[in-house]
């Protein structure tokens, strides 16, 4: 089970914050058109409250005051469906 959560906020933003992002306990990625946080810290992680909490206090720690906020939580499954809580 892997989770990731959805970042919203300008394009531009969130591809600058890619670069600078891409260790396993903070990895800003593009799945598509949209952009995720994803983290090793989510693996221990149960509940998607905990992992909204978690990805919080990463993007703040890595966002330096960027414009971007958290959206849904998507959790990924084994057989490739997904759950999304928002």
């Amino acid at each position: 089970m892997h989770w990731k959560v959805k970042l919203e906020g300008d394009e531009n933003t969130l591809s600058t914050l890619a670069g600078s992002c891409s260790s396993p306990q903070a990895k800003v990625v593009r799945d598509g058109v949209d952009w995720f946080l994803e983290s090793t810290d989510f693996d221990v992680i149960m509940d998607p409250v905990e992992v909204k909490t978690r990805a919080t206090e990463i993007l703040t720690s890595v966002a330096s005051g960027a414009p971007v906020n958290l959206g849904p939580v998507y959790r990924l499954h084994y057989d490739n469906s997904k759950t999304v809580y928002r």
